[in-house]
């Protein structure tokens, strides 16, 4: 297995990861946490290596915009450990600047180039939900550490709000025309819109303790939440063909986790982090059984 060649495609095991180990601190479970710091802390560094075999390209701003997500998540993962806001911050600096620039390269390219894409599908909108994990990181860090970490996580609030809701409406709406879904290797994608649901649940009631918001935002990703468990756990038990697409169901699952907690609906949270273990926990055999065969 050759480790170095698992780039920024892979990210979403490293997002996933990371939120793992944050939710499991913020539920107790401090094991856990631990472990999943330690492995998110691994994957950052095997991404970043690997990152030299896929440079930004216009047609794989998704897979940088899950590698931000994942540098962000990681950084605010071993601050929860460690209560070092050094992490959080250096992963901040970092990290918010290239969200902005994968979001807006992803809408450049989107106008200039829209031949580069086919079918709508919803890793289109990873590269636009990505400022809106560096907009709950910087309400995190605005308390002690000034205005402006706030200020720039409402203008990437509000970029990704403005940007990523519209595309996956039109990518729901293109599904129920034509009449397909999120299959396969990339059934996990289907949990993607789900990640604007949770994220913006977390960094509107960060920012504005707006948690009005919260609460339109989980009534619309109950349908979402349907649509999502269909076609991923059609794809499990059918051991459907394997992909980092299946890592789309880790991430989401835990911004639903997360948002839930800042709403103060704990007993929820708890529950949607052990749908998050568990489907971790599938991902990860899945990856394990994917590697033997291919020895």
């Amino acid at each position: 297995m050759q480790l170095p060649k698992y780039g920024p495609a892979w990210a979403g095991a490293l997002m996933g990861t990371s939120i793992a180990s944050t939710l499991s601190g913020l539920h107790g479970f401090r094991l856990c946490q631990i472990a999943f710091a330690l492995c998110a802390a691994v994957l950052l560094a095997v991404f970043t290596v690997g990152a030299r075999h896929e440079p930004p390209r216009q047609q794989n701003m998704a897979a940088w915009g899950m590698y931000t997500m994942g540098l962000l998540s990681c950084g605010s993962a071993w601050t929860a450990l460690t209560a070092n806001d050094g992490f959080q911050l250096a992963s901040w600096w970092i990290g918010a600047p290239l969200s902005a620039l994968v979001c807006l390269w992803q809408l450049w390219a989107f106008w200039k180039r829209p031949s580069l894409y086919g079918k709508p599908a919803f890793p289109w909108g990873l590269a636009l939900v990505t400022p809106m994990v560096a907009a709950t990181s910087g309400g995190q860090l605005s308390d002690e550490h000034g205005a402006l970490y706030h200020y720039v996580g409402v203008v990437c609030f509000w970029l990704t709000l403005t940007t990523a809701i519209p595309l996956f409406a039109y990518c729901f709406w293109s599904f129920m025309r034509h009449r397909y879904h999120p299959s396969g290797a990339a059934a996990g994608t289907a949990w993607i819109p789900l990640g604007v649901v949770g994220q913006s649940t977390a960094a509107s009631t960060v920012l504005f303790d707006a948690h009005l918001y919260g609460i339109v935002m989980f009534v619309i990703g109950v349908p979402c939440s349907l649509f999502a468990m269909y076609c991923f756990y059609q794809a499990v038990v059918a051991i459907s063909p394997y992909g980092p697409g299946w890592w789309g169901a880790t991430f989401p699952v835990g911004t639903l986790c997360l948002g839930a907690w800042y709403q103060g609906w704990s007993q929820l949270s708890f529950a949607l982090l052990i749908l998050l273990l568990v489907h971790w926990s599938i991902c990860a055999v899945r990856f394990g059984a994917w590697q033997l065969q291919r020895l």
